[in-house]
């Protein structure tokens, strides 16, 4: 569990917050193996044997006092009895993880009985949009391979179609058999069959260790709906017009419901792959993406404003769904063409699942992708909880989960990987503030309840049947971090203790919010005035901060509409950066920008992203590491003995090779030679000499001019 918080050193008072101009939080990577310093929990078991504070429910930990017969809350200070049990437990403190470390992983003990628990096998759904083309069909079967190859043995895999029409796929037969029910083409109605009516579950469900090649040959026989097909099955509107057939909303709303039924039973977690090409347009939960266009000009409205909030609750709706069934949905659009990620990023942000989006199947890595998703390792049903010591609370919580509906400061998590990052701003809860004596100082504790499944071990050594080596158990366990923090006495103290990659964090969930709530615009100005509030630059911690935020000014998150940055891209963006962990957001932002001497030899480590720090440099090969995207760029004056493309065993590819590996999705490589290949993509990151177009807080180029805008600004509103 990482936890970065804005400053290690809280301010005093509201005062002091308000002074220092600082969003003051923390980003919390609760699947994390290690803390921010690469350090592991201690482990062990009897998470329900831990005390718990009785009166603010918090869980004791090393900073807590004991004493012979009781032990004082370090949260909230109440003095709590010991039972019996504990204290002879305590009396062994060296067997004790909670008495050894402030970073601790238990064991909780399953309910129910020993069978049910060892009934649980991973299932996974692929749901394929057949109102596509034979590029996106290929695609999706290229995934579909990859995805396989990445499954666990024992594991369950169903194979779905929509259209204007559901199929269900029965590949446990010698040939696959598919089933289909028609979808009315009403947005009013439901389907008028169950699917477990059409196919009993545990049908469609096949072993992906016995049913792998057949559910290959089940791949292969997909196909695109023709015109024909969809126009006699999706009707024509009262004009002639085709009315469509993507009925994405229905299909995904029966398969929950199908799932839905045997959660707890057949499965734990489910994860449901939907394969997009376009908007849904057929049956409930269609789309109207007419509301993209020209329209706003002749109505006046604001687009930045008005493509960013949902135009149904369908889809936010049926994510509530998805959490009662256990089901986990990852959303892979693969479109050009506006389909309102608005609308349908609900489904699968508020499931624990993740929303990608590819502008074509030529150059897309959603192979890649979805086999990374599946290779690592996740936690599911999770429940994050964070406590704090009574002088100050949680106010906003941002990531993707699910708030619960009853109790504050609770979000659960339906599927929760090693990446997924969640941040948490703070109020003071009084005007008072923190005490100035020294023992008593800030405390946050965060604790993350999740349930892993383990597989079984390798039996074929016992001589035990093949069927007995699909049973996999499942493992409940609560991880607890406790952490202390110092106090600022003063502002200057405030600002040498900040973490600037945490505050940019912070700033991405506000702006985004900003943003949803009130538009683009509102949040390109809430961050330039806060900039413009927090005059800093005097202090070296915070040296950083202006060049991320006229980045963050830069980026297709915050730029306009009409500078042709599409809705359905910034929704992408938005989802992308929201569960970024801060290292990785702060790359998506502000790219880091190396050189080489040669293909074997770092140059400097760092660059602004500018063509005076290439020129001046006078480095002939240039790294740009962009988050999403990586580009190796030899400049026009580069040796032309230097190999190009660099070798494969050198240090430069070796520093690639490792970058991909370590990162939650797969960046796109790219390698440019200055003078002879089109340089734009590279280019396009030397952000500091383009101006922030269209904000109207700068009309002159460039970084250098932003800052002058800024520090002018700054006297304006010193006056």
């Amino acid at each position: 569990m990482a936890v970065r918080a804005t400053v290690s050193r809280f301010p005093m008072d509201p005062d002091a917050s308000d002074n220092s101009g600082l969003p003051w939080g923390v980003t919390v990577t609760p699947f994390s193996g290690t803390d921010e310093n690469g350090g592991q929990p201690t482990y062990g078991s009897g998470g329900d044997l831990l005390p718990r504070c009785e009166n603010c429910y918090a869980y004791f930990n090393t900073y807590c006092e004991l004493e012979q017969w009781a032990w004082s809350c370090s949260l909230c200070g109440t003095l709590n009895g010991l039972s019996s049990q504990n204290i002879g437990r305590y009396s062994h403190p060296q067997s004790c993880p909670e008495m050894m470390s402030s970073f601790i992983d238990l064991e909780m003990p399953l309910e129910g009985s020993e069978a049910e628990a060892m009934q649980a096998r991973p299932v996974y759904v692929a749901a394929v949009d057949l109102s596509s083309s034979e590029e996106f069909l290929e695609l999706t079967k290229s995934a579909l391979q990859a995805a396989l190859e990445a499954l666990a043995p024992g594991s369950l895999f169903g194979l779905a179609t929509f259209s204007h029409k559901i199929g269900l796929y029965d590949v446990q037969g010698p040939i696959p058999v598919v089933k289909n029910v028609f979808i009315p083409q009403d947005s009013e109605h439901t389907l008028p069959i169950e699917l477990e009516d059409v196919m009993p579950l545990l049908q469609f469900l096949a072993p992906v260790d016995t049913c792998k090649d057949r559910i290959t040959a089940a791949l292969e026989t997909l196909r695109p709906t023709t015109s024909w097909e969809r126009t006699t099955g999706a009707g024509q509107g009262l004009d002639g017009v085709l009315m469509g057939g993507r009925g994405f909303g229905v299909a995904m709303e029966a398969l929950l419901n199908y799932l839905g039924s045997e959660y707890g039973n057949t499965f734990a977690l489910a994860r449901v792959f939907a394969f997009l090409s376009g908007p849904p347009d057929y049956g409930a939960g269609q789309l109207d993406t007419r509301r993209y266009g020209e329209q706003y000009a002749s109505k006046g409205e604001d687009a930045d404003r008005a493509l960013l909030p949902e135009q149904t609750p369908f889809y936010k709706d049926l994510a509530a769904v998805a959490v009662q069934a256990g089901v986990c949905v990852d959303i892979f659009a693969v479109t050009n063409e506006y389909t309102d990620l608005a609308s349908l990023k609900f489904l699968s942000i508020e499931s624990g699942g993740s929303l990608f989006l590819y502008s074509n199947p030529d150059d897309s890595t959603l192979p890649q992708d979805l086999y990374r998703m599946l290779s690592r390792p996740y936690a599911f049903t999770c429940v994050l909880r964070l406590r704090t010591s009574s002088e100050f609370k949680p106010g906003h919580a941002y990531g993707h989960f699910f708030p619960d509906p009853q109790y504050e400061n609770v979000q659960h998590i339906i599927c929760c990987d090693s990446y997924a990052t969640y941040a948490y701003d703070f109020d003071f809860a009084n005007t008072v503030g923190f005490s100035r004596n020294a023992s008593e100082q800030p405390v946050l504790q965060i604790a993350f309840q999740y349930t892993v499944v383990v597989p079984p071990e390798d039996l074929s050594t016992s001589g035990l049947v093949s069927a007995s080596r699909s049973k996999y158990s499942l493992q409940r366990r609560l991880r607890i971090r406790t952490l202390q923090f110092g106090t600022a006495q003063k502002v200057d103290e405030l600002y040498d203790s900040v973490d600037p990659e945490a505050v940019l964090s912070l700033l991405v969930h506000k702006v985004i919010l900003a943003s949803l709530e009130q538009g683009v615009r509102e949040g390109r100005m809430l961050l330039h005035d806060w900039l413009v509030d927090a005059a800093f630059s005097q202090c070296p911690q915070l040296q950083p901060l202006p060049r991320l935020v006229f980045a963050l000014l830069r980026n297709p998150l915050l730029r306009f509409h009409e500078e042709g940055v599409h809705p359905d891209y910034r929704i992408y963006l938005q989802c992308l950066f929201s569960a970024l962990e801060p290292s990785s957001l702060h790359r998506a932002v502000y790219p880091v920008l190396t050189s080489y001497s040669t293909p074997d030899t770092k140059a400097y480590p760092r660059h602004s992203l500018s063509r005076a720090a290439l020129i001046t440099s006078g480095s002939p090969i240039f790294f740009l590491d962009a988050f999403t995207t990586l580009i190796v760029f030899y400049s026009s004056t580069a040796d032309p003995t230097l190999p190009f493309p660099p070798p494969h065993d050198c240090l430069l590819r070796t520093t690639i090779n490792k970058l991909k590996q370590d990162r939650s999705i797969t960046p796109k490589l790219i390698f440019i030679r200055g003078g002879q290949d089109d340089s734009t993509a590279f280019e396009n990151y030397l952000i500091e000499e383009q101006d922030v177009d269209g904000s109207g807080l700068t009309s002159v180029m460039g970084f250098v001019s932003f800052l002058e805008d800024i520090s002018q600004s700054v006297v304006e509103y010193m006056k």
